[in-house]
């Protein structure tokens, strides 16, 4: 893709209030310009205009936490009621086996869904030793490939290699407290440290995960241990889920991505902002789990905050704009008529800042990758936030990742 002007009725940078009848310049995959669309005619006049129209040009949705291998698994959930009669279905699912062509397949469904649904980047949960990296890659998705880490599979793990490109990152994700013991926690954060790529962790999720810190007689130890062959192990008392991991010093200067904080008592907020810790809502997940909802009062006061649908293991589908909606509902409740902002920067500039990407992508800045989305007037609204949580796949015409169009209604390019 050449350089190209694209103007919208309405664009929303994020990181600044939105810009009618405006425009923006992609050059090299990064936005060069922005502004007011006449005067950028102007300034740019040997380049070929690419009018959207009516409606909202906005960075790319960002689903920071998901688990696209895990769609073939939602056929053999049945009726649950809680956390571990969940937990204990997945295991047993995941006993009885699957093929690669199943994982294979569910990676590249997930892909699809999430293209339609507006996403530009995942923040991708790695567990069956790679399969889902070359259909990642070929996608052309931004991907944050987060290796999960578990006590099991500690001999199996390369602590030290990561790949990089301009849209794919590799990092590790120990994934839980339960699942991981002290001494692989404290590896896994001595690699972080080493290599200054971010982490990534479930916590504070359930109850039972704070019966389990508390060292209380608790579901996880006594019905999901003996379910994969897994003994107790040793482990300082904490009240919380966070107090836990802070006495570990998991925290001390590091970029560490948590995943769900339902759980998270109203003081340890201020902590958390302190450290900077990055933050992902999975609201249908907790829903569909009956954990809880997170302090949203409190979380919207921070800045890194993302959104992420889970995995089908834990929720209805991977539609992306459905997950804004929950969001946007549960914000209303919390905060009111700043809901519609506060969802749509969830699912863009927090969910960077949540993975520690903001330099690159979240908002419409000059110097930054072009990761864009383009939605329809027809769900158009006086606020154009809510427009955008409005919105469906019907909605969406546009989506491209560093300048390449993934998703088009209209054909694009410099020459037309």
């Amino acid at each position: 893709m050449g350089k190209l002007l694209i103007s919208a009725r309405t664009i929303l940078p994020i990181s600044s209030g939105p810009l009618k009848d405006s425009a923006l310049v992609v050059s090299g995959g990064k936005i060069e310009d922005i502004g007011n669309a006449t005067a950028l005619r102007k300034k740019y006049i040997r380049i070929k205009e690419h009018s959207l129209g009516n409606g909202v040009l906005l960075p790319g949705f960002i689903n920071a936490h998901t688990h696209l291998e895990l769609g073939w698994i939602k056929k053999r959930i049945g009726n649950f009621k809680g956390f571990t009669p969940w937990l204990q279905q997945i295991i047993r699912a995941k006993k009885e086996g699957v093929t690669n062509q199943e994982i294979k397949e569910s990676v590249a469904d997930g892909i699809k869904a999430q293209i339609e649904s507006g996403v530009t980047t995942v923040g991708e949960i790695s567990s069956y030793g790679g399969l889902d990296i070359p259909i990642l890659k070929a996608s052309g998705l931004r991907t944050i490939l987060f290796r999960e880490v578990v006590d099991s599979k500690e001999d199996m793990m390369d602590f030290d290699t990561f790949e990089t490109s301009s849209i794919y990152e590799e990092r590790l994700f120990p994934h839980a407290p339960y699942s991981c013991s002290p001494e692989l926690l404290k590896k896994t954060h001595n690699s972080h440290r080493k290599s200054n790529r971010p982490l990534g962790i479930h916590l504070a999720e359930s109850k039972e995960e704070i019966e389990f810190v508390n060292r209380k007689a608790n579901s996880i130890e006594n019905k999901i241990f003996p379910l994969i062959d897994k003994k107790s192990f040793k482990r300082k008392k904490a009240n919380t889920p966070f107090e836990y991991l802070s006495n570990l010093g998991f925290f001390a200067h590091s970029k560490i991505t948590t995943v769900h904080m339902v759980q998270v008592e109203s003081d340890e907020v201020k902590e958390i902002q302190n450290l900077d810790i990055g933050i992902i809502l999975c609201p249908r997940s907790n829903l569909f789990l009956h954990v809880g909802i997170p302090p949203l009062k409190e979380y919207a006061k921070l800045k890194r905050v993302g959104l992420g649908t889970d995995g089908l293991s834990s929720n209805y589908n991977l539609d992306f704009f459905e997950e804004l909606r929950v969001l946007h509902l549960l914000f209303s409740q919390a905060l009111g008529k700043e809901a519609s902002y506060e969802a749509i920067y969830s699912a863009t500039l927090g969910g960077a800042r949540a993975l520690f990407l903001e330099d690159k992508i979240g908002s419409i800045e000059i110097g930054k990758e072009a990761d864009l989305i383009f939605l329809n007037s027809n769900n158009d609204s006086n606020n154009p936030y809510l427009s955008v949580v409005s919105s469906t796949n019907a909605n969406l015409e546009l989506l491209m990742v560093r300048g390449n169009i993934l998703y088009s209604k209209k054909t694009i390019s410099p020459n037309n």
